[in-house]
């Protein structure tokens, strides 16, 4: 299985160019995979895509991949919540609505919601797929105990695991699981299932977070 893409400015000689929905393919990965997803500014919108990300001290910055975006901030946004905007106006309601904007709101949502996302060891023992995973984080100081399957853009199958309810973060289906095994099937490049198991209490599946955009659906 391939590790969290890199498109960072120190990876590349150019803005990425893979195209969007290959891009929410590489998002959703970072998002659900080990460490801090991070990216570089304005790849929510494919900003400079494709550009030369530095040519030197021999050229203006503004045909790199280094150039200003600011203007595309401009305008005000009003948050209703974590990842949740109620209202924005201006340039930057324009770059809010883009398709990879919306894709990292709602990863945002997810991720958030799920403490195995975010702190959780993981593993492909005993799951077939592309890029599929469980991850699991445990805190005993807190009683915080997460268990997740995740699998991107493809079906995947995964065995031995506990039994239980297991609920999907991006579209609240529940499954009951009596022999260890669940199914998914593949839902389209970019697209993800985060099955969560629901031990109860503050360990409760979250259930759907945040509502369908463009690729999570």
């Amino acid at each position: 299985m391939p590790g969290p893409p890199r498109a960072g400015p120190n990876k590349s000689s150019t803005r990425y160019a893979g195209g969007t929905d290959a891009w929410a393919e590489n998002m959703s990965l970072m998002w659900t995979f080990r460490g801090i997803p991070t990216l570089y500014y304005g790849s929510e919108t494919e900003f400079q895509a494709g550009a030369r990300m530095d040519c030197g001290p021999s050229c203006p910055l503004s045909p790199t991949g280094r150039a200003y975006y600011g203007d595309r901030l401009e305008g005000t946004v009003t948050a209703s919540g974590f990842g949740q905007v109620s209202s924005a106006s201006g340039a930057v309601a324009t770059t809010l609505q883009a398709p990879l904007a919306k894709h990292v709101q709602r990863l945002n949502r997810i991720r958030r919601a799920v403490p195995a996302l975010q702190m959780g060891q993981y593993s492909t023992d005993r799951i077939s797929g592309d890029m599929a995973y469980k991850r699991r984080y445990t805190d005993t100081a807190t009683g915080v105990d997460s268990f997740a399957l995740v699998t991107v853009s493809g079906g995947a199958t995964y065995q031995d695991i506990p039994d239980g309810t297991y609920k999907d973060a991006v579209t609240g289906d529940v499954r009951t699981v009596t022999d260890g095994t669940l199914s998914v099937a593949a839902r389209g490049k970019g697209n993800l299932r985060v099955y969560v198991l629901d031990l109860g209490g503050k360990n409760a599946a979250p259930g759907k977070a945040g509502t369908d955009g463009p690729y999570l659906k």
